[in-house]
């Protein structure tokens, strides 16, 4: 049984959805305005951000991204801390995608669908990363959330968009985890070559940048797959197929 204080929660974690709780293959397309002709796929944030639209005879379609694909592939890893998490006393658990509102019923039918109790989630959709960090200041007031916060995101962009929120909520402890696609980390290099005291974790060269933002910020990383997190001390990261998709701008 889940019990929270009258004055609200203690703690509030929260999910990102695209490369975080699964792999996807959904893409923002590119269509001719005047034939309905797709003209492009763009496939993740950085190929959306880079990609620069003639909206005299373009536009983009989002539609893809209101549901989740048969073949999108579960992350077990944040799957089973998710479930972890909705049994915790006095813990408000979400999922905040970058996904329009439209795709919230898709993404709660797919974690159903991996065995998750979504009765305890609340589910988001912000519209675009850059609404994720004003629309979790919002969350946090609702909610009452008087003890830690805890992100888990695939995108270091979107983390160093919401360490700001330290500064709004002083009295509250954040930890921000960054969920890993060894095959698409840009610092998986360092990431392989950096062994971690026991007990830590988290890249140095991230910890140094995020702290400069930052100094009382504690930043995670989570290299998903079979391995342990910390074995005698070492990061262990294994890789996994690449994942094509993210939400647009998200």
């Amino acid at each position: 049984m889940i019990v929270r204080v009258k004055s609200g929660w203690q703690n509030l974690v929260m999910f990102d959805f695209d490369d975080t709780l699964a792999h996807t293959m959904e893409a923002a397309l590119v269509r001719d305005k005047k034939t309905g002709l797709i003209v492009d796929h763009l496939y993740g944030q950085q190929e959306f951000d880079d990609y620069t639209i003639d909206e005299e005879k373009h536009y983009f379609d989002f539609d893809e991204f209101y549901k989740v694909s048969d073949q999108a592939e579960p992350i077990e890893r944040t799957i089973a801390l998710l479930k972890e998490f909705i049994t915790e006393e006095d813990t408000k658990v979400i999922v905040l995608t970058a996904r329009q509102p439209k795709a919230l019923p898709a993404i709660s039918f797919f974690l159903e669908q991996q065995g998750v109790n979504t009765k305890p989630i609340s589910f988001f959709g912000s519209n675009g990363s850059k609404n994720k960090k004003k629309m979790l200041f919002n969350l946090i007031k609702r909610y009452s959330i008087s003890g830690k916060v805890t992100v888990f995101e695939d995108s270091l962009n979107n983390i160093k968009d919401l360490i700001v929120l330290e500064y709004d909520y002083p009295d509250i402890s954040f930890d921000f985890v960054q969920v890993i696609d060894p095959n698409k980390c840009d610092d998986l290099e360092e990431a392989k070559r950096f062994s971690y005291p026991k007990g830590e974790s988290g890249t140095e060269p991230y910890q140094r940048l995020l702290k400069k933002i930052h100094p009382r910020m504690k930043r995670r990383l989570l290299g998903l797959g079979g391995n342990d997190y910390l074995d005698k001390g070492v990061k262990k990261v294994k890789g996994f197929e690449r994942s094509k998709s993210a939400p647009p701008s998200g």
